[in-house]
């Protein structure tokens, strides 16, 4: 998993602090992009005589289509995930497409919708068959999916269920994802999943490899800082040297900050926040421009809480630095660094937690996908007629489809089937009319494609006759 594959040093005040990251999936969402218009421009002028220039806006059509298709669905069966429920909240997090989340069956939905606009209002102009274009498309969609799932690995998203590897062989091995940027971390560590999905996975691991011990709420000579209960046996946190009984000081590189979050009234917060600083607070916005109070010091800290006690009418929440950053951890980085004050020593212990071992279900697609591709090209020059390798290419992926979904972990919507192990099924039994229909009006075998017509030289303009030059 590489969520952010390296950054470019410019704008590092409105993109901190490295600068602008070049996130994994979208490098790949590049990749295929590139990777079809190059391939699909040859294939679609020799296998349809299709002009290239004319693919090449076939492909963005499509293109867009299929990301607004596939982002749409991901939204509708994820909602649960998207609070902001406005229409500028919901506008927002749609262009979020860097950080993932995209459903295939609806980029399919869409690249179908953005084909018939496409042919509606330039292809059928043209001298261009579509199941022949069908058919010089179809390798173009396995590749797109090989690449793209290489993307979602990267991105961490779209991961399989536990996988075991001392009960049964995982093919390729299991996939340990850095835990805190991983995309699995809500359902491993605390399951916030609906009430029809799995909710075996529920605090299967820890959020860092470590239980804490509880905070006495209310209690005001109690340091809230972390302190360390259990470590996980064998965790990256156990070989970092991490112990029960560890008092967390600094977290990446600053002090583990005793943080109050102020609610309430504006009014009401923003007069905690006065109070607090006067008491020695650093005052900072939180997420949702709520202020929020921040102590290097438990003293400051206690002398603060003191001075401005609970009947005061204000809204206090505690916690420390370390719950702040694990709860909204930024994208790409996986390594936390933790001083611990343990006696007289506060020794600096730096790992990167992972999560258990799960299934690499976007790999296995990557796999099934290539194995597709040379299948089809094997198939190509076999054909019964045309548009029977886009058949094949539909029915191929609605069953490896079925197949790999059973090993994710999504929700189910009726009958013990996923939503995309129905978008299986009506994909095959698409597939299957289809063929039939094709079986029933195409030539078989297909017949050759006409030479493609040479342009029309332009006529030569007739001789302009002379007069003679007269003399005066």
């Amino acid at each position: 998993m590489q969520q952010v594959l390296f950054t470019i040093p410019l704008f590092k005040n409105s993109f901190p602090p490295d600068g602008i990251p070049m996130y994994g999936f979208g490098a790949m969402l590049f990749v295929c992009f590139v990777a079809v218009t190059v391939w699909g421009s040859r294939r679609a002028r020799t296998g349809a005589n299709m002009p290239p220039e004319r693919f090449q806006d076939l492909v963005i059509w499509i293109f867009v289509s299929g990301i607004i298709g596939a982002r749409v669905l991901y939204m509708i069966q994820y909602s649960h995930h998207f609070p902001d429920q406005s229409i500028k909240g919901l506008a927002f997090a749609f262009f979020k497409i860097w950080e993932g989340g995209i459903i295939f069956y609806g980029s399919a939905l869409g690249g179908v919708i953005g084909y018939g606009l496409f042919y509606y209002v330039i292809l059928r102009r043209l001298d261009v068959s579509p199941p022949r274009l069908a058919d010089a498309v179809a390798p173009l969609l396995a590749l797109g999916l090989a690449v793209g799932r290489i993307g979602c690995y990267l991105n961490g998203c779209c991961w399989g269920q536990v996988a075991c590897e001392e009960c049964r062989t995982v093919p390729l091995g299991a996939a340990h994802f850095p835990l805190l940027p991983a995309h699995a971390r809500p359902l491993l560590v605390t399951d916030t999943s609906k009430p029809n999905e799995p909710a075996q996975y529920k605090y299967l691991q820890t959020t860092t490899g470590f239980t804490l011990e509880p905070r006495q709420r209310g209690n005001l000579f109690e340091d809230p800082r972390a302190v360390v209960a259990k470590v996980e046996a064998g965790s990256p946190a156990d070989r970092a040297g991490i112990k029960p009984g560890d008092r967390i000081t600094g977290v990446n590189g600053e002090p583990n900050y005793i943080v109050i979050d102020l609610g309430g009234t504006d009014e009401k917060a923003q007069m905690g926040a006065e109070l607090l600083k006067d008491k020695g607070s650093q005052i900072v916005a939180a997420p949702g421009g709520k202020p929020r109070a921040r102590f290097d010091d438990f003293e400051k800290y206690k002398q603060a809480r003191l001075a401005v006690p609970d009947g005061a009418g204000l809204d206090f929440a505690v916690r420390d630095n370390l719950e702040v950053l694990a709860n909204d951890w930024p994208r790409g980085q996986s390594e936390l660094s933790l001083v611990v004050e343990r006696g007289a020593e506060k020794p600096e212990l730096r790992f990167s937690p992972t999560t258990v071992g799960l299934y690499p279900t976007q790999l296995y697609e990557t796999v099934s996908m290539a194995l597709l591709i040379l299948l089809l090209l094997a198939y190509y020059p076999f054909r019964r007629h045309d548009g029977q390798l886009m058949v094949l290419l539909m029915v191929g992926y609605a069953v490896h489809r079925f197949i790999n979904e059973s090993l994710r972990i999504e929700p189910t919507i009726g009958g013990g089937l996923t939503l995309s192990q129905w978008g299986s099924v009506v994909i095959f039994v698409a597939a299957v009319g289809i063929e039939i229909y094709l079986r029933r009006t195409m030539p078989t075998p297909p017949e050759p494609l006409p030479p493609p017509k040479a342009p029309t030289p332009p006529a030569t303009p007739a001789p302009v006759p002379t007069q003679p030059a007269t003399g005066v």
